[in-house]
């Protein structure tokens, strides 16, 4: 028996996928730029694309990867993740879902949402408890997954249910707070297993003008000492028990320091800015020097918060999961 190489069964799979999605309606397009589609910037294309503009086009469009064979993962706004200069082999899903509906003081957002559109929607309708999410550039499901947080407030502090499917149900499980196993940039989503899809949050009642003013504080803070004008990926790492990971890395000295097109930023230490038309191998490789000469200078291996998703062969010891999309 002839033995089939790893690209030969992929691009059996890929024909499948595109023989299914034309029977099926669904659009895809082909060796699409996935860097320009993030926050960095930088990286390779993908096999394919789909772009999903409801949870029911999001779902249709998850089973068409599960019975194609192939592996898929979820792109949000495109923040926290650096894409292979190689790439992502199999489909990508641009997530568009973007259903938003308030009832009293519960909001119920699909995971497409911009966190900075719910934060402004419920501020605009009197809702207090999610100002702190106006800091995180990436997508509701992206911060439910992450747990994000800033200022004070993370996700699993609002968050009372999440609807995540599984491929061996026929429908989402809606998920209570407690079962999420929320912490620190935590959740049992990022085991892959499942996918995000709507989430409800229960806010507050407040007054407009107050949660505007404490919005709009947070948004100073974060322009004043954030590289928001560079290209970036957000915050690298995470920080560790009692301690800041950008303090550690200026007290390193690192602050500036550049690998190729990459920097740790002269403004935050905890971010790497790019050059336009920069590398993603640039930013990989700077970050596990940084991890490096931390761990030598205070004996702290310091954790990604960014997730490395895409093709990018042989991982070292520093690397996070590489092997699928994270879906922020």
């Amino acid at each position: 028996m002839m033995a089939v190489s790893a690209d030969e069964g992929l691009a059996s799979h890929l024909a499948t996928l595109d023989r299914l999605a034309d029977e099926r309606g669904i659009a895809l397009e082909r060796d699409v730029p996935i860097g320009p589609l993030t926050t960095l910037r930088v990286g390779g294309s993908a096999d394919r694309m789909a772009t999903a503009g409801s949870t029911r086009e999001l779902m249709d469009v998850i089973q068409l990867a599960r019975d194609a064979g192939v592996r898929s993962g979820v792109l949000g706004k495109g923040s926290d993740i650096v894409v292979a200069d190689a790439g992502i082999r199999g489909l990508v899903i641009r997530n568009r879902a973007d259903g938003l509906d308030l009832d009293g003081t519960s909001v119920r957002a699909a995971s497409g949402v911009a966190m900075a559109a719910l934060v402004k929607r419920c501020t605009a309708a009197g809702l207090a408890g999610i100002e702190f999410g106006i800091s995180i550039p990436g997508s509701v499901g992206g911060a439910v997954w992450a747990n994000a947080g800033a200022h004070g407030g993370e996700m699993k502090d609002v968050v009372v249910t999440v609807d995540a499917w599984r491929s061996d149900r026929d429908q989402p499980d809606a998920l209570p707070n407690r079962d999420c196993r929320f912490a620190y940039r935590e959740s049992r989503f990022k085991s892959g297993d499942e996918i995000v899809f709507d989430t409800v949050l229960q806010l507050g009642p407040g007054d407009p003008a107050e949660i505007a003013a404490r919005v709009a504080g947070h948004q100073a803070q974060r322009r004043a000492t954030q590289p928001v004008a560079d290209q970036n990926a957000g915050s690298v790492f995470r920080n560790p028990t009692d301690d800041h990971a950008g303090r550690l890395i200026d007290q390193a000295g690192l602050k500036g320091h550049r690998i190729g097109s990459a920097q740790v930023s002269t403004l935050h230490a905890n971010f790497i800015v790019v050059d336009r038309d920069g590398r993603a191998d640039d930013v990989r490789a700077l970050g596990d020097h940084v991890r490096s000469v931390v761990a030598d200078r205070f004996g702290i291996e310091l954790a990604y918060e960014i997730e490395f998703v895409g093709h990018w062969g042989d991982a070292d010891r520093w690397a996070t999961r590489t092997s699928e999309l994270a879906g922020t």
